[in-house]
């Protein structure tokens, strides 16, 4: 497995001008258009994406016991083999039932985190203590409903 690390979105503030027809959805760095639709991205390591047949922009699955989220792939040199990072604030929730399984098509990462706080009697979240798996998706390039 990979760790996600998640922070904060550079072009959005939490779900605040995200998605939703949003002038961020032209931003390449924010999201990416892949067959007219807009998908998040996560951002991976060169050779872990080689290792995974993964190639710059194309749709991957990001998942874990948790969930499943389909991104769009940025192989990139800043991240650390065995690392995984994206924004952690996506406004988008695109829920779709693919081949009996639920995926993500909103980038709504969060859903692969667990719910548990950092130390007992606060409400602070954990995000970043996450483990996923990224694969290439062979899936639909949109979600079903959107088709």
């Amino acid at each position: 497995p990979l760790q996600l690390v998640a922070a904060h979105a550079r072009y959005s503030f939490h779900t605040g001008v995200d998605g939703k027809g949003s002038f961020t959805n032209d931003i390449v760095d924010h999201r990416v258009c892949v067959d007219g639709h807009y998908f998040w991205l996560v951002r991976l390591n060169a050779a872990d994406a080689a290792a995974r047949g993964i190639g710059p922009s194309s749709l991957v699955k990001v998942f874990n016991d948790r969930g499943a989220v389909i991104c769009a792939a940025d192989v990139s040199p800043l991240v650390m083999p065995g690392v995984v990072r994206s924004a952690e604030a996506s406004a988008e929730y695109q829920p779709a039932q693919v081949n009996g399984e639920t995926v993500d098509y909103g980038g709504s990462l969060n859903i692969l985190t667990s719910a548990r706080s950092q130390s007992r009697g606060t409400s602070s979240m954990s995000p970043n203590s996450c483990l996923v798996q990224v694969a290439p998706w062979q899936g639909p390039t949109r979600p079903p409903e959107a088709a």
